[in-house]
Parts: structure tokens; C-alpha cells; sequence
């Protein structure tokens, strides 16, 4: 007896073939230099956020990031930096109210896990994005379908610096955030 396949069934397995056929073809085209330049990026993504979680877990006098900054300064891109020193110079200033990020722009959250993975490293246009998710096995956060953060960065004379922080969830990013919140500082 032959049955006929269903409209469903017969996209479905459309799919897979084609997600067999050319993933790997993806894959493959990336030249081993490129190859090579992603897998950096991934590692020193995990590599600062292995040393910036901890810092999260403490009590300390302000945000942690703060510590990011003051610590790690060379991590980041002058623009994201001046960014970010502007918006902490802004909140120290303020005194007992809130007028800049009022989360971890590293995890985007109010809320930090012990423990961040960076995975699914990708090279497009002379950047590295790198997926960050939250993976600590005490977690009870819900969890998500998409990464806490996308990280991308760049490479320059050897040394990775981030450039921005994207938040999937939200659609927007750490820079965007950043310029809002100035420009509301801003206003008489």
C-alpha cells in the first residue's frame, strides 16, 4: 500500500535535506583563517566572562560592570567605553536615583547566573558575534530559546575588543541604550 505524504511531512523533510545540504557547505566555505579568528573570538569572549561573573555574585559599591571598566578598560572599544564611563559618571553623580542602566549591560539582566557560556561564534563583515547564555546548573531562571546576549566584537593589532552587546529578546542593543538614556539625561 502507498500513502501518500502530507503537505506537512513533505516540508518537513524538505527541510532537513536542505539543512543537510548546506549547513555544511556554510560551514566549509569558511576559510581556515576565518576558522581560526572565530574560535579566538569565542575563547576570549568565555575568558572575560569567566573573570566578570564572580564580580556579579559580590557585594560590592555599585554595579559590577563598573569593574569591568575600571579593570579591563582595553576590552572594550573607545566608543562603547566613553559610552558606558559616561553613563556610571552620570549615575554616580545622582545619588540615590536611578538615571542610567539599571541592569548588567554584559548579561542583560537584573538578575545574574554563576555562570555564562559563550557559544555559536560567527564572522560577518570583519566582526565576531558571539552568543552568551546563561548556563549554570543552580540556575532557576526559565529558560530561553534565544542567548542573554550576543557580543560583538573586533580584532585589531591581535587584540579582541567588544564593540557592542545586542539583547536578542529585546531587539536592541547596550550603544542604542546607552544613547537613549543620555539623550533623556539631556533633556531640561
Amino acid at each position: 500500500m502507498i500513502r501518500v505524504m502530507s503537505r506537512r511531512r513533505a516540508i518537513a523533510i524538505w527541510v532537513m535535506w536542505y539543512a543537510l545540504v548546506s549547513v555544511p557547505a556554510a560551514v566549509s566555505a569558511q576559510s581556515p583563517a576565518e576558522a581560526d579568528k572565530v574560535r579566538s573570538c569565542r575563547e576570549f569572549t568565555q575568558h572575560f566572562y569567566d573573570w566578570y561573573v564572580p564580580f556579579t555574585q559580590k557585594r560590592l559599591n555599585g554595579p559590577a560592570w563598573n569593574v569591568a571598566l575600571k579593570q579591563e578598560a582595553g576590552v572594550f572599544s573607545p566608543k562603547l567605553f566613553q559610552a558606558l564611563k559616561q553613563d556610571s559618571d552620570a549615575q554616580a553623580k545622582a545619588q540615590g536615583e536611578i538615571v542610567g542602566l539599571d541592569y548588567d549591560p554584559f548579561l542583560n539582566t537584573q538578575d545574574p547566573a554563576d555562570h555564562y557560556q559563550a557559544r555559536n561564534a560567527s564572522w560577518a563583515k570583519g566582526r565576531c558575534s558571539v552568543e552568551v547564555w546563561r548556563a549554570s546548573p543552580r540556575d532557576t531562571a526559565a529558560k530561553s530559546d534565544q542567548p542573554d546576549v550576543v557580543a560583538e566584537l573586533h580584532q585589531q593589532n591581535q587584540q579582541w575588543r567588544f564593540l557592542n552587546f545586542l539583547y536578542p529578546s529585546e531587539n536592541t542593543d547596550l550603544l542604542t541604550q546607552l544613547r537613549q538614556l543620555k539623550e533623556v539625561r539631556m533633556k531640561p
